[in-house]
């Protein structure tokens, strides 16, 4: 059957995910929620719009996704590329101003929270970029706020003797009202793994660890684990029942925790008092 039909043999996937939060400083409060992401293989993106019901592709579908919600880099805003080009040349130009080397034959996974019913809200998405023997060479995590302001964060460092790619960098960038512009990010990402029949069960699990810090310690940390599944039409229909209205949870989820911690008395930094904080902003407001 159609809606059945797997993408086995693609690269692009199904992420479900538990994300957790949990703030140490100044008070303790921890909470979570169940989402999914989608994992996506930028070169695929036309050949799912066709073939997967439910999915479009700069088009309006139950999930969709638009190149013009990524990568808002201002050089191409001023030379209006920015609504033409597609996620991947994009970030193709990103690495580039980086100074990162292209590899031969590369791959581009996109781990992202897809628009639904047209609403869209990412926290943070992250591209992986492979080379041709599919390892992963680069990531780059894509951070927003509720301001639909974003920041990327090139996580090129990887740990000795393991697979996993950590960054820790000043953040220059205003997250949420309970935190610093001046605080620290601290990244840690796993690779991104198709599995075969023959590996480990462990091996289809996606990690990723963000702290914030500041120079007394760890604030909050923030943590994704995620199973990839296959990506077809009958479970992003089932997500429809089990999800109807993620992005929109999500960000009343955020808000609702924010107003506890403001009924707590947490200090506020206020977002246009430390605007001149932020560094290299997408999408300023």
């Amino acid at each position: 059957m159609e809606l059945i039909k797997a993408t086995t043999s693609m690269n692009s996937a199904i992420y479900a995910c538990k994300i957790k939060h949990k703030r140490l400083k100044p008070v303790h409060r921890q909470f979570s929620y169940s989402a999914f992401m989608l994992s996506i293989d930028l070169d695929e993106l036309d050949q799912l719009n066709k073939n997967i019901r439910g999915f479009g592709y700069n088009r309006r579908n139950i999930y969709a996704i638009f190149d013009k919600d990524y990568l808002p880099l201002p050089e191409l805003l001023e030379s209006e590329q920015q609504t033409s080009l597609s996620i991947k040349a994009k970030l193709e130009h990103y690495l580039r101003s980086q100074d990162i080397k292209l590899p031969e034959n590369p791959q581009y996974l996109l781990q992202t929270f897809p628009r639904i019913f047209g609403y869209q809200f990412n926290p943070v998405s992250f591209y992986y970029i492979k080379n041709g023997d599919a390892e992963t060479q680069v990531v780059v995590a894509e951070v927003g706020n509720t301001y639909l302001e974003k920041k990327l964060y090139l996580i090129d460092n990887k740990e000795p003797g393991s697979d996993w790619f950590t960054l820790k960098i000043a953040k220059d960038f205003y997250v949420s009202p309970f935190s610093q512009v001046d605080d620290d990010f601290s990244f840690k990402v796993s690779p991104l793994i198709k599995q075969s029949a023959t590996e480990e069960k462990w091996r289809d699990k996606w990690l990723v660890t963000i702290n914030n810090e500041n120079q007394n310690g760890l604030i909050l940390t923030s943590s994704i684990q995620g199973r990839r599944k296959s990506l077809n039409a009958l479970r992003l229909a089932g997500y429809v029942l089990r999800y109807p209205l993620m992005t929109l949870d999500i960000i009343m989820t955020i808000h609702w925790h924010a107003f506890v911690m403001w009924l707590r008395k947490l200090p506020v930094t206020n977002k246009r008092d430390t605007a001149y904080q932020q560094k290299n902003v997408l999408n300023p407001k």
